[in-house]
């Protein structure tokens, strides 16, 4: 069959254009863990939000943040998830070059993701709230890393009712959480503060009942967010921008999901398959404590920078050199991306 000229020229753009996204698309290096609170860059990817804008995905897990900072440091990465932790602080003032750009997920109240437990023998001793903390002098304190948010809320929970947290516990970190779980059942620990799956899972297995959320213990603290490297942004702008509205409507979908799985099945069978719950009924037993992801992909500024303070402070020295707002932030990237969500509307929201 014949065709026109102006048809033939039609068609032939159809298939240039058709094709584009696939011949030109850009390549971006991520790293994140297994873990629900990262869910909105998950549906983001298992959707094809990144492809549709133009962006191929070439994924790296590290089963905590700070394991990626060699990796961005030294070029293997473009953009990962950050543990908000002393060691951020450290590898910032020493000269990584990141800059956090997105929230990755907080405590914001009422999808507390962290949460503290106990032996079963220290809730028959009276410690089941927050108000009993007072009770643990001397006791053993497990977290899985030194300097982490999970770290953060047992001190910060201790020193609210006078205890001193360097001193006043004896501390075991740097053991998968998983492992922790463990050791509270096995009364090696008398305390933890785990991911809430984590602490879901013992109570269940009765190893140990949750007595504290971490957002009752610190409201809006940032568990993690996503930094990228200052070349690779300065670089790449068009493409970072672009790859924050493709997270950002996956993050969208993500929160609406954690506060209504059942409309949301879709979401609960990305996360089955891309996290270490496995099953999508034990991610909607667990809803809403999945975190919260600010939908304007703004990271919670106020609370990491205190973080920072906190580990600077008298009771611990975890941070050597403190930095200013400016080196760890670059917050146009969220502002750019909800802009130019907002105008051009690419997932017909």
């Amino acid at each position: 069959m014949k065709v026109g000229p102006i048809l033939a020229l039609a068609l032939a753009s159809f298939y240039f254009l058709g094709n584009r996204d696939a011949q030109t698309a850009d390549m971006v290096r991520v790293s994140d863990g297994p873990f629900v609170s990262g869910g909105g860059y998950y549906v983001a990817r298992e959707k094809g939000y990144f492809q549709k804008l133009g962006i191929e995905i070439q994924h790296r897990e590290f089963m905590d943040g700070s394991l990626a900072v060699p990796a961005i440091v030294s070029g293997e990465l473009d953009i990962s998830a950050m543990t908000a932790a002393a060691g951020l602080f450290n590898s910032v003032a020493k000269g990584a070059p990141l800059v956090i750009i997105l929230d990755r997920g907080n405590n914001r109240r009422g999808f507390g993701y962290t949460v503290t437990s106990v032996t079963q023998e220290m809730y028959d001793q009276g410690i089941r709230s927050l108000a009993d903390f007072g009770k643990l002098r001397g006791k053993r304190v497990g977290v899985g890393a030194l300097g982490s948010i999970n770290q953060y809320n047992v001190a910060l929970a201790l020193a609210k009712v006078g205890l001193d947290p360097a001193k006043d516990v004896q501390w075991t970190v740097n053991v998968p959480q998983p492992d922790l779980m463990k050791m509270l059942g096995q009364k090696q620990v008398d305390v933890t503060d785990l991911a809430y799956q984590f602490g879901f899972f013992a109570q269940n297995n009765k190893w140990g009942p949750m007595i504290a959320t971490g957002d009752v213990v610190a409201p809006g603290t940032a568990i993690a967010a996503f930094a990228v490297r200052k070349d690779y942004l300065q670089k790449n702008r068009d493409v970072v921008v672009r790859w924050a509205m493709a997270y950002l409507q996956g993050v969208k979908e993500f929160n609406a999901a954690a506060v209504a799985p059942d409309k949301h099945t879709d979401v609960l069978d990305i996360l089955a398959r891309t996290t270490a719950l496995n099953k999508p009924e034990l991610i909607k037993a667990i809803a809403p404590h999945w975190s919260y992801v600010n939908e304007d992909g703004a990271p919670p500024v106020d609370s990491i920078m205190t973080m920072q303070e906190f580990w600077s402070g008298k009771d611990f020295h975890f941070v050597e050199q403190k930095v200013s707002r400016e080196q760890l932030f670059d917050l146009s990237v969220a502002n750019d991306a909800k802009a130019r969500l907002a105008r051009d509307n690419p997932f017909g929201n």
